[in-house]
């Protein structure tokens, strides 16, 4: 080496070569976050919305590998012809693009004429847009000229790329999903960090679990 101490060694490729001695470093795909609680852990909860909305998301499993996500929704089984689809963006709903669902066939040995099916299961596949970091969608069901909107309770359900930039955005998901949805974002950003935090009273600190525990307390 023969430049000074305080740059960098001018490595050649030859000798780069030598050291690596052909191995290539791949680049590990940044993985997917589900912000949001699957819907049907929660079964009373989960048959409140079937009950109530007639449509709720059941499950979302992304394979990152194939770059796709993939889920069912139940939808209350009123009529016999339903349409049901999933609408997703991913620039924050300046585009957007449905996925028609796919009836999934129970194969029930009970007969239709012995037994009245109550919930009906979609099946959906979404692609994962090329360098997206954000993914959000809700579900829609029509029956008999009627639409039936599953929204997650206005929020939508948001999908998020594990990535520096988005760290802040999942704490206070996971925040909100950990306080049932109740904690104000302004609070949630504050407590995030207690050296820089700015509360009105103490109480505000309800659990130190809400504090980045990365670094040393000094």
């Amino acid at each position: 080496m023969t430049e000074p101490s305080n740059v960098p060694p001018a490595f050649s490729f030859q000798f780069l070569a030598q050291v690596t001695r052909g191995i290539s470093a791949e680049v590990v795909p940044e993985p997917w976050e589900v912000t949001f609680q699957q819907p049907a852990s929660d079964y009373l909860d989960f048959r409140k919305r079937l009950d109530t909305g007639n449509v709720s998301l059941e499950n979302v499993i992304v394979r990152e590998a194939e770059d796709i996500v993939v889920g069912t929704v139940k939808v209350r089984n009123v009529a016999y012809h339903k349409e049901v689809f999933v609408r997703s963006t991913s620039d924050e709903w300046r585009t957007h693009e449905d996925a028609y669902c796919t009836f999934v066939n129970n194969n029930s040995t009970v007969s239709a004429a012995a037994s009245y099916v109550l919930y009906d299961t979609f099946s959906f596949r979404l692609t994962l847009p090329p360098r997206s970091v954000r993914i959000e969608f809700c579900v829609c069901f029509r029956c008999e000229g009627a639409e039936y909107w599953d929204s997650n309770s206005g929020k939508n359900y948001v999908l998020l790329k594990k990535s520096s930039s988005n760290e802040e955005e999942l704490l206070l998901l996971k925040l909100r999903r950990s306080k049932g949805d109740t904690l104000p974002v302004e609070n949630a950003v504050r407590c995030a960090d207690a050296v820089h935090a700015k509360l009105d009273s103490w109480s505000e600190f309800a659990s130190w679990n809400h504090l980045d525990n990365s670094t040393p307390y000094w």
